[in-house]
């Protein structure tokens, strides 16, 4: 779920830590020179030297302070060889030890946490750390470094223990003045897995304010603002990281194009959508064409929306065209045939008759369902009779009466014509 960078010390931190050792603890001038020495050559990488010298201490000093900062550096000097697993061992016998303070040891657990989290022992890392921290904040309240209160915190996240995860890591990150993006991450996916998604909101607040350009923060707010039904709220998310240049996954700007339908804003949905599309910022797809559509549908931009349909339909006639698998043409067949009839309503409704009959015809060319044809075929001989082509205007009335969908209208018009001719 996580990965967790073992936190390696430093020879400049020792060094401080042998100071503030020395300064609060028993160790011997001549103890804490042989650590200064050692350590140095550890700097150095005289890795021989360093376990000669360590050897030496070890197997000279009584079970105490100077013994529990042997071990921590010889630790440190398998860690330096990649050799977690031996570092360990001493990390845990300095703890063992038990002969530093609860503040210092501590520290040392965070790290002992650390590398068996590195090799998934999460049980353990929660059992040497927890007391630690326990036993810091008993013996000097608030004394403890964020660090172990999220390494712990990460700890219960891969158990996924949420609850208790969410305890350790806001604890962590209230004692950091710049909580790291990780933890809040962490903390965010905490929340969402106990489904408390007003909280996981607030920290993608604070993860929106570290790193703004990172486009998943906005669409993950977004999306639990939808999953609280709150539309108008996802909306404002999306419409800022828009206007920010930060929205730029297909994914989003459709969600965006959407919500903007949805929520009463549909011009401007259309707006953004066909600019898109000339900008090949987004797929030319029947989908995305079937979209724009709507926008235009549903802000009264009618003829808009003929060229958005028939562009659609062109497009999954294309797909048809270029498939090699015979359910996929038919599939696509089937979709341009229903995109050119929906055009050709709107088209008649616009009084472009010529246009409607050209796409009836594609509607029924490419497979229209047996119940829209006898429609077709009625609309297509009323758009003749509007353009006074009354020939062919019976000619398709009189196809039409063959349907069962459209007997009854297309012989009501088919007598009309009839009783216009008497007059004649």
């Amino acid at each position: 779920m996580f990965q967790f960078i073992v936190l390696l010390f430093s020879s400049s931190l020792l060094l401080v830590s042998l100071n503030v050792y020395a300064a609060n603890q028993s160790l011997s001038p001549k103890t804490y020179q042989a650590l200064n020495d050692i350590q140095t050559l550890l700097t150095e990488e005289k890795f021989s030297e360093v376990e000669e010298g360590l050897n030496d201490l070890e197997e000279n000093l009584n079970p105490g302070f100077g013994l529990a900062l042997t071990y921590q550096i010889h630790a440190q000097l398998f860690l330096s060889q990649e050799d977690n697993n031996n570092a360990l061992i001493y990390f845990n016998k300095a703890l063992d030890l038990e002969a530093m303070k609860a503040v210092q040891a501590v520290s040392l657990a965070t790290n002992v946490a650390q590398l068996y989290l590195s090799d998934s022992k999460i049980a353990e890392a929660i059992s040497v750390l927890k007391v630690r921290i326990e036993a810091a904040e008993k013996e000097k309240p608030n004394s403890t470094s964020a660090m172990a209160f999220i390494t712990l915190g990460s700890a219960y996240q891969l158990k996924q223990n949420f609850e208790k995860a969410i305890v350790w890591l806001q604890q962590g990150i209230s004692r950091a003045k710049e909580p790291r993006e990780n933890w809040l991450q962490m903390l965010m996916a905490a929340h969402f897995q106990l489904k408390e998604y007003k909280e996981a909101i607030q920290v993608l607040d604070q993860l929106i304010v570290i790193n703004e350009q990172k486009e998943e923060y906005w669409l993950q707010q977004a999306s639990l603002n939808q999953m609280l039904n709150k539309p108008v709220d996802a909306l404002k998310v999306l419409q800022l990281a828009y206007v920010r240049n930060v929205l730029v996954k297909e994914d989003g700007l459709i969600i965006l194009v959407q919500l903007l339908i949805t929520e009463g804003a549909p011009e401007r949905a259309g707006r953004i959508l066909l600019q898109l599309i000339e900008q090949d910022k987004i797929e030319l797809n029947d989908e995305n064409w079937k979209l724009l559509a709507s926008a235009w549908l549903q802000s009264r931009e009618r003829k808009k929306a003929v060229d958005a349909f028939l562009k659609a339909a062109e497009y999954s006639y294309q797909q048809a065209k270029a498939s090699a698998v015979e359910s996929e043409i038919n599939k696509n067949k089937v979709a341009a045939a229903k995109l050119y009839y929906r055009s050709a309503q709107l088209q008649f409704d616009e009084s472009d008759f010529s246009g409607a009959i050209s796409s009836f015809n594609k509607a029924r060319e490419l497979g229209l369902t047996s119940k829209k044809v006898g429609l077709s075929l009625l609309m297509q001989g009323n758009a003749y009779y509007e353009l006074e082509d009354y020939v062919n205007a019976k000619v398709y009335f009189s196809r039409a009466l063959k349907e069962a969908s459209s007997t009854n209208s297309a012989r009501a018009w088919l007598d009309y014509m009839q009783q216009l001719e008497l007059f004649d």
